[in-house]
């Protein structure tokens, strides 16, 4: 313990210059004592020669200095690790572990709900590790105790970044981003600071349900309601999540529970994602699903598929199998290397100045409904907009939605129990064509309302490269003003 050597090596210096103090430099066989103790010790003690002392009260004094030196050096270099680990905690991270290896690299393991995007909160993150650590920095985000993606990066550089010193470009040239955790860099949840798990959120977000078709079907809902919905959610433990909303209409609609279900999530292979669920998936809709989506490395690429068994409480609906396969591209990503290399301007265009996706899919939907749907999202922050075709062989069905944040960005800390605002606000409005009234809807399947899905798409190389400047931002705002930099050098 560094605490230990620190006050033995004390105790050690204060008995060797207190005996020297006694017998003089002259050593042990010096007995008159009064002879050391007038004024002018100072300089009776230089006056001496030192060949004349003792051997043995020299070497003592060696290694008591040697030693409480060491000792400093030791007590200053390991709080590093401890100091970050208190300051993570202080800020609301969860399952939090942090290790300096012999090597130098600097680990971090951390879970972010304090913050409402995850770029934000890796920023912020990053920025409170390089302010404590200029060598080798090993980041690792979780999701419900799962890892997600490991960033490497040098303290000096991000702290350069930080500053303004580094580009974006040059930042990125020297970041290693990845999806593939090694396994002696994966996180014993049992040894986690502050563990996200048994904690209670209270949630609430405001709804809208409109249906401008007239005349509308019989026991068809037919105009527009607000609604208000809260919920509960909880990470039970890792990987195992439940959340629960209630939806209250403030018209004569009956309220509603829309949705209470157990969700796991997990890692399959490197580059690979799983979930599954099961319960009142939506409003009405109770069954089970599944959906397992890889990954490409440079988080251009999605492709996976998704199986449900599941169905509507409503009268005529059975409970059936579906089952799609997708893939998800950031299309102006692709576009623009493809046009670089094909104008040979190399680099005119920045494959990271838009986020767009573009998303096929095509199997089985509810109700044996088989088609192919094309979805185009275009994202602005935290801020979506979406359209949609979707054509089965009942209908073809366009729609279009958006999605908004609410709340602040930096929520309220996670204790045993907070209440909160949702992460997102969303509304999608669907217009079915070439439909008959008489038959059931066309082109539904079950969605992935838990955040696991939307962390797979961001915690990677190519969404996090088109908002590095966010992740500037972030760490500037957590130093209100002072960038971590410039404390860290006052530091050292």
């Amino acid at each position: 313990m560094p605490l230990t050597r620190l006050v033995a090596c004390a105790i050690l210096l204060k008995a060797s210059l207190g005996r020297v103090w006694r017998t003089g430099w002259k050593g042990p066989e010096a007995t008159d004592v009064k002879k050391t103790l007038y004024p002018d010790f100072a300089v009776n003690l230089f006056t001496h020669s030192l060949r004349r002392a003792s051997r043995e009260w020299v070497c003592l004094l060696a290694l008591a200095f040697i030693g409480l030196a060491a000792a400093c050096a030791t007590a200053r270099a390991e709080p590093a690790a401890t100091e970050l680990l208190n300051v993570m905690e202080a800020e609301g991270f969860e399952n939090l572990v942090v290790a300096e290896s012999p090597d130098g690299t600097l680990r971090v393991a951390f879970e972010d709900r304090r913050y409402r995007w995850e770029v934000y909160g890796l920023g912020v993150a990053l920025a409170m590790a390089a302010a404590r650590h200029s060598g080798p920095i090993v980041v690792i985000p979780l999701h419900t105790g799962i890892p997600m993606a490991r960033i490497a990066v040098t303290g000096a550089d991000y702290r350069a970044f930080l500053r303004g010193d580094l580009s974006e470009d040059e930042l990125f040239a020297r970041t290693t981003i990845s999806n593939t955790v090694p396994p002696e860099e994966k996180v014993r949840v049992e040894n986690a600071r502050n563990r996200s798990f048994g904690k209670v959120d209270i949630t609430f977000s405001p709804g809208i349900r409109i249906n401008l078709i007239t005349p509308a079907p019989p026991g068809v809902f037919s105009g527009g309601e607000v609604r208000v919905n809260p919920g509960v959610y909880s990470n039970l433990w890792r990987g195992l999540t439940f959340d629960a909303t209630y939806s209250y209409p403030l018209s004569s609609s009956d309220p509603v529970i829309a949705r209470a279900a157990a969700s796991v999530n997990a890692r399959v292979g490197n580059q690979g994602f799983l979930q599954a669920q099961g319960g009142r998936l939506a409003d009405g809709l109770n069954g089970f699903a599944g959906q397992f989506s890889y990954l490409s490395r440079d988080g251009r690429h999605l492709v996976g598929a998704n199986a449900a068994s599941a169905g509507y409480s409503a009268p005529g609906w059975e409970r059936t199998l579906a089952y799609q396969a997708f893939y998800s591209v950031r299309a102006w990503d692709v576009a623009a290397d493809f046009l670089n290399r094909a104008s040979g301007h190399g680099g005119r265009l920045r494959p990271d100045a838009a986020d767009v996706v573009l998303t096929f899919s095509a199997g089985r939907y509810l109700a044996r409904d088989d088609g192919y749907g094309l979805t185009l999202s275009s994202g602005f922050r935290e801020r979506r907009i979406e359209f949609a075709l979707i054509k089965t062989k009942r209908a073809t069905t366009l729609a279009a939605g958006f999605v908004v944040p609410l709340g602040h960005q930096r929520q309220p800390y996670p204790g045993p129990v907070r209440a909160r605002w949702r992460n997102e606000f969303g509304f999608v409005y669907t217009d079915p064509m070439e439909k008959e009234w008489d038959r059931q809807d066309s082109g539904l399947y079950v969605p992935f309302m838990d955040r696991f899905q939307l962390s797979t798409r961001r915690l990677n190389r190519a969404y996090l490269r088109a908002y590095a400047d966010r992740l500037r931002q972030a760490g500037r705002g957590w130093s209100g003003g002072e960038l971590p930099a410039d404390a860290t050098e006052s530091r050292e």
